[in-house]
Parts: C-alpha cells; structure tokens; sequence
C-alpha cells in the first residue's frame, strides 16, 4: 500500500475549513493508495470540534494574523514560524513512513480528480493550479515572475516555484529540502521560495497540473462567491 499524508499548518475560519474539508472528504482515492491527515493547530481551538479522519497537534505561536480586503497581513516574523510549522508537517511525514506528503493549504477546496491526477504526473514535486485575482501559485523565478497565461489551459508545466497545494515524493524531504528560511537571501521572502530553491539546488524538478484547477477562498468575498456558485447564496 502507497501511503499519502496529507498535511497542513492549520489556522482558518471555521466555515472555510468546513469547505476545505469537504474537499478532502470527497477526493478519488488511486487504487493501490491510502491516505491520512495531519494538522499542525496554531491558535485556532475553535475549529477542532470540527476535524475528522485527521491526527493534529496544537501550538500557541501568539500572533495576531488578519485578512484585510484582499490581502493576507503577512512580516518576515510570521513567515518564520509559518516555515516552522510546515517543517513539522515534513517530520511527521518522515518519521511515519509515508511514501508522499501532499500539501493541501486550509483554504483550498479541491477537485475530487485532483489527487488521482497529480500521482499519475508521477513527478517528485507537482502543484494543481488554482487562480486568485490574476494570480497563480506558480511562477518562473524569483518573487513571482514569469507566471504565464497558457498554464489556464488543461495541462502539466514545467516551473520555476510553487506552492500551497502540493504533492512531494518522499525523497525529496529526505535529501534534506525543506522550508526553513535561508539567511543569506534577502531579496525573496516566503517559506515557499526557500522550499523551491533548496529543491532546485538538489536537483529536483517542479512543475504545476491545471487539469483540476482548486478554489481559493482566500478572503471572505472569495467565500462568498464559492458559496453562490455551489448554490448555497
């Protein structure tokens, strides 16, 4: 049996985690596969009571996040303790014997597809796309760079960086990529870049599918919208 832990940081609106979860309740399972769920609570109590099917962890970080419009308020601070937590999903993945770690952020809601594809790109780091006001979790290089226009079409694309919804063979955590920051680049910021370029350096490849493109309901208009679309507003 193929083992898949999927993983994530886990600080969210209790009705967006609900979405998300729903996402991960209905995803195709591959034959031959099996999955399990891991979360990393970060001063969210609130949303427990609702976690099913899923191990977790608390921690107590004691930072204040805010959305604000369409914007995530994000300092360097926070994107340190957010490669923390994510580096602890990593460990969980390693020392539990897991075959792949598929990072699933908490407010992504996933095609049912979506997993069954990625494995059959049968890559060591591939992304489904998902698009945010002209945006994508995918780029060429540097900060965001390079995102390109043709990616909306049904595909799989070689890249530079990504992130956010992400399914790694377990080697590559074993050649020692992970998230932690790197000190001597200044010039980039996000624990996903420092991700990307450690992989890179180890020689591993990265690329985006958007046969599945996932939603985003990265603000509450975003929500709102998802919601109205499913039938629900």
């Amino acid at each position: 049996m193929i083992r898949v832990l999927i993983a994530a940081p886990l600080r969210q609106d209790v009705k967006i985690f609900l979405e998300y979860q729903k996402g991960l309740d209905a995803l195709e399972v591959p034959e031959g596969y099996s999955l399990s769920r891991f979360f990393v609570v970060n001063d969210c109590e609130e949303v427990i009571p609702y976690i099913h099917d899923a191990e977790y962890v608390t921690v107590n970080t004691g930072d204040e996040y805010r959305k604000t419009g369409d914007n995530h308020e994000w300092t360097l601070e926070l994107m340190a303790k957010m490669s923390d937590l994510r580096n602890r999903t990593i460990t969980e993945a390693l020392t539990g014997g897991y075959d792949y770690w598929f990072s699933v952020d908490t407010d992504i809601v996933l095609d049912p597809a979506t997993l069954r594809r990625l494995v059959e790109a049968d890559k060591d780091i591939v992304s489904e796309i998902f698009w945010t006001n002209g945006w994508c979790n995918a780029w060429m290089h540097d900060q965001s760079a390079g995102m390109k226009a043709e990616w909306s079409t049904p595909g799989l694309y070689r890249v530079g960086m990504t992130g956010a919804c992400t399914l790694m063979k377990a080697e590559v955590f074993a050649a020692g990529v992970d998230y932690s920051p790197i000190p001597n680049i200044k010039s980039l910021w996000g624990e996903d870049r420092f991700f990307c370029i450690r992989a890179a350096c180890h020689g591993f490849e990265l690329w985006v599918d958007s046969h599945f493109p996932a939603e985003h309901l990265f603000t509450e208009q975003h929500y709102q919208d998802f919601m109205r679309r499913r039938g629900y507003g």
